[in-house]
């Protein structure tokens, strides 16, 4: 292997050219040193011997490229294989400028092909980057992440006295306004609706019962959920300010109105209707 490493740098030579890249060191330990396995995530992969160039440069390559996926915790080696082993093959050119083109296919044993690329290398570290890429084969795909944005409008609340309506209605939009939704003037297209309707009933005791309903729409009317809140409070204490209620009542809320919204644009999503932003 010493010799077959030496002689590789006047393969890639070109004659009256001067100095040209060598796409391997000629540095023995930057060989692959032996079969064994590093935290394997793979059956394995067998790296054959690059075709197409000089066999000492070819096995030269495969020994690098095994060493490389190693260190990309592959199970890679030269020599050992079993049934489940995967196969990585290549097909080197030597390019005028001194460089190597390397076609590579990794391929199941029954000649599957799992994937192909073809990369231009120069230099160890370059061939380490191929690998590397070769690797990614390799592991498990990581699906994007849905992060769904429902869009919703809320309308006037009905039934509070005095000036309950508005708040209830102001303090609802301010809660969504700081909550991972787009809060929308008007109803948008696939959007949702948000309709308080509150209801107050004096108890024998003298105190008063509220109902607060809070119900989620979508933008054609269906009603997806809703989130009810029932209190007891003094008897008349609502008739006309509801300034100290209204941001808690909302934020009390808030987190059931956003559940329903996500589960109306999840379900959409699944049957591919409704918008959703894709993030990697």
């Amino acid at each position: 292997m010493i010799g077959a490493v030496a002689g590789l740098g006047g393969l890639l030579l070109l004659a009256a050219c001067g100095q040209v890249p060598q796409p391997f060191s000629k540095d023995e330990a930057n060989l692959a040193k032996a079969p064994f396995l590093i935290a394997p995530t793979t059956e394995g992969v067998v790296v054959l011997p690059v075709e197409g160039v000089p066999a000492d440069t070819g096995q030269l390559i495969a020994d690098l490229a095994a060493e490389a996926l190693q260190k990309q915790d592959v199970a890679a080696n030269v020599r050992i294989s079993n049934r489940a082993s995967l196969f990585l093959s290549g097909a080197g050119r030597r390019l005028p400028d001194g460089r190597m083109e390397i076609a590579w296919t990794l391929a199941r044993p029954d000649g599957t092909v799992i994937g192909e690329r073809t990369d231009i290398v120069a230099s160890d570290a370059q061939l380490s980057e191929s690998t590397a890429k070769v690797a990614a084969w390799l592991r498990p795909q990581k699906p994007d992440v849905v992060v769904i944005v429902p869009k919703v409008t809320v309308y006037p609340v009905d039934g509070a006295p005095g000036d309950g309506n508005d708040l209830l209605r102001r303090a609802l939009e301010l809660a969504l306004d700081r909550a991972p939704v787009q809060l929308t003037t008007d109803v948008a297209e696939n959007g949702h609706v948000v309709q308080g309707d509150v209801s107050i009933t004096r108890l024998n005791t003298g105190n008063d019962r509220v109902v607060i309903s809070w119900i989620v729409l979508d933008a054609h009317g269906k009603q997806i959920g809703v989130v009810d809140q029932d209190n007891v409070v003094p008897g008349g204490s609502l008739d006309r300010s509801w300034g100290a209620v209204a941001a808690p009542i909302a934020d009390a809320a808030l987190g059931g109105i956003v559940a329903l919204l996500k589960e109306s644009e999840a379900a959409r999503a699944a049957v591919g209707i409704g918008p959703a932003t894709l993030t990697n």
